[in-house]
């Protein structure tokens, strides 16, 4: 498996290659989470430098939109495409900021605070009959990159993202005592709802 090195947009406005590059830094934040990197074949100078490049490429309102600027994307889409890869990239910082020499990383805080206000910025609903769903993937990216614990060390990094998941520790913690953990088209997410509370115990 090659993993990504450097943050690049899709080139076109396919939706499976978008998808690439949204799943592409998945596995970067789930190996930094497995501890599976760095290693020889990745290694921390690689690590920082891939960091870079999220920082660099970050745009103005603070996202990681994986679409070409010159595209507009549907609301619908806006989730996979914006949403999910913003939340991926801070929370593949915030590891980097919590578990490496983040010395050659100038505007380190300043890129994982834009990036948490605007990924807070739709309050993490998702959209549609989807919206459940996404909301917990949302959750879990964060968990995966200890958003809650970087959070609860200095919420002044984004009070509006540790004041939201406090909102949401508490919602999933009414639906576990209710029993309510039933989807509409997903089964039974209990087990979800269990290991999301979990990870925003640090919070």
């Amino acid at each position: 498996m090659v993993l990504m090195k450097e943050f690049k947009k899709s080139a076109d406005d396919d939706y499976e290659n978008m998808s690439v590059v949204t799943g592409n830094l998945r596995l970067i934040l789930k190996a930094l989470k497995n501890g599976l990197i760095p290693h020889k074949d990745y290694t921390s100078e690689e690590l920082i430098a891939l960091s870079k490049s999220l920082i660099n490429h970050q745009e103005e309102n603070g996202s990681w939109p994986v679409h070409r600027a010159e595209d507009k994307i549907n609301e619908e889409d806006e989730v996979d495409f914006v949403f999910f890869p913003t939340q991926i990239a801070c929370s593949i910082l915030s590891y980097v900021k919590q578990n490496c020499n983040i010395s050659e990383l100038s505007g380190l805080d300043e890129t994982i605070s834009r990036g948490l206000k605007f990924s807070v910025s739709k309050n993490l609903e998702g959209y549609g009959f989807n919206n459940m769903f996404q909301k917990l993937e949302s959750l879990i990216i964060f968990t995966e990159g200890s958003i809650p614990e970087l959070l609860n060390q200095d919420p002044r990094i984004c009070p509006a993202c540790y004041n939201r998941l406090i909102e949401l520790k508490e919602e999933i913690q009414s639906l576990l005592d209710s029993g309510e953990t039933k989807l509409e088209y997903g089964g039974d997410y209990r087990e979800q709802y269990e290991y999301v509370l979990e990870g925003l115990s640090n919070i």
